[in-house]
């Protein structure tokens, strides 16, 4: 719940900005200026980077003197905000003087109140002026390790946001109820500024977490660019990445723009499918009991959003030929009955080479897509969890990535004809920001955005589960 709160600041006041959202208190006193943080790229071209604290400073891995940053606090804004997540949407933000309201109603609840924040910045100038023939020591067991991932690069934290005052962050959960016989969701988070301390409080189904002041909320990074004499760069531009030289020159990756072209969104979304079918029948090729199995598994955990990010991380650390955390995979208990039951297909199925595609990446693709999901997305997509429903789900996706209409007489959109049904698809694609229309006999899907990485998330799911349900 700290997560969804932090998360949910810095997308009111920084959307598709600089600013990363802490998403583990534990995190946040190592924080702070000049610390070293580990930026991990990901397996799908569609996934963030996540970002991973370290124990140590810039100044823990320089050869030589200390660098003394030069380091401005200010005043950054006052914050209150509150976010109702459903299908119908509904946001109210007051940053500062100004505020942002948009209307609708629900029953999942985050509310906050960080009060007054600060920021501080480290000077940059300085910062470049002081790393100027200054070398790292790449024997440091941390850059050691971080040159052997492929895809991890060194980064130093520029700026923190952080609290002023004590908070206390709520989740209050009311049985798991439904609102207007459409809503899953009874649960609420709060961000609430205290007077006074207070400890960790749990009391039937509701958990509070104090916030105590100068706890880190958000904070932003430059990248690093080594060299194999261990001298390093600033990253100065947002689409300059870094990385460690390994045989010639540092190579910097450059972000290349993605322009929508008109009347070419869905064909992207077709291409983008078609290169991701061999993972999709790998899950199909399963033994039936393992499909099964898993597939029972997957929709446990559908309402477990943290459980569902926490079995991403484990199986990208599979992927990447690392064991995962256990004291992680002991936070929900079927977190480790489902790796289990994937480590057991993936070794039934390997033939003593790692090939790609695998039921390791094949299963971490369909997990990398929920993780991606909202909340209420999930929520509908369990609604839908049954072989028919998969079934009309998955002729819809695939006319929608080729731009076809549906027919409203094909057969395997017959359990359309049940209006519950129909409703729950609707909803399941407008949480995915696509639009499901009747149109005479037929069905015809909107994309709102061409850049939203929902409608592809919505379609890798899809093909996923319709992958592994078993026929009824």
């Amino acid at each position: 719940m700290f997560a969804k709160a932090t998360k949910n600041m810095v997308s009111e006041i920084d959307t598709e900005g600089s600013l990363i959202p802490v998403s583990r208190l534990n995190d946040s006193d190592g924080l702070f200026p000049l610390a070293l943080v580990i930026k991990r790229n990901r397996l799908w071209f569609w996934q963030s980077p996540k970002y991973l604290p370290s124990d140590f400073k810039l100044n823990d891995v320089l050869v030589g003197d200390p660098i003394k940053p030069v380091v401005i606090e200010t005043d950054f804004l006052t914050y209150n905000g509150k976010i109702v997540d459903n299908k119908g949407g509904s946001a109210t933000a007051d940053i500062g003087p100004g505020s942002i309201n948009i209307g609708g109603t629900g029953s999942s609840k985050l509310q906050s109140s960080f009060g007054n924040l600060k920021k501080e910045e480290v000077d940059v100038q300085k910062l470049l002026q002081d790393s100027k023939s200054r070398v790292l020591d790449l024997q440091h067991s941390l850059i050691q390790q971080t040159r052997e991932m492929k895809r991890e690069v060194l980064a130093v934290v520029k700026e923190r946001i952080f609290t002023t005052q004590p908070c206390t962050v709520t989740e209050e959960v009311q049985g798991g109820g439904t609102c207007t016989g459409m809503f899953g969701f009874n649960k609420t988070i709060k961000v609430s500024v205290n007077d006074n301390e207070k400890p960790f409080v749990e009391y039937d189904n509701n958990v509070s977490i104090n916030i105590p002041t100068k706890t880190t909320i958000a904070y932003s990074v430059i990248e690093l660019e080594v060299n194999h004499t261990g001298r390093y760069g600033l990253c100065l531009r947002p689409n300059v990445k870094g990385g460690f030289e390994l045989d010639g020159p540092v190579k910097v990756t450059r972000v290349k723009p993605v322009s929508a072209v008109p009347g070419k969104t869905t064909s992207k979304l077709q291409k983008d499918l078609e290169g991701l079918q061999g993972q999709f029948l790998v899950l199909s090729k399963l033994p039936s009991s393992t499909r099964c199995s898993l597939f029972q598994q997957i929709s446990l955990l559908l309402q477990n959003s943290r459980a569902l990010s926490l079995l991403e991380d484990a199986l990208e650390d599979l992927c990447d030929g690392t064991q995962p955390d256990p004291s992680v995979l002991d936070e929900v208990p079927d977190l480790k009955v489902t790796l289990e039951l994937v480590q057991k297909a993936a070794s039934t199925n390997s033939s003593g080479k790692q090939t790609k595609p695998s039921v390791l990446t094949a299963t971490h693709l369909l997990f990398s897509s929920l993780d991606e999901m909202t909340d209420s997305a999930l929520f509908e997509l369990e609604s839908c969890c049954s072989y028919t429903t998969l079934q009309a789900l998955l002729h819809i996706v695939q006319n929608m990535a080729s731009r076809k209409k549906s027919s409203w007489n094909d057969a395997a959109l017959a359990v359309l004809a049940n209006e519950e049904v129909f409703k729950k698809i609707t909803a399941l694609f407008a949480s995915c920001n696509v639009t499901l229309l009747k149109e005479k006999d037929s069905l015809v899907t909107k994309i709102s955005n061409p850049q939203d990485p929902l409608p592809l998330m919505l379609c890798i799911a899809v093909k996923g589960l319709a992958s592994l349900a078993p026929p009824v």
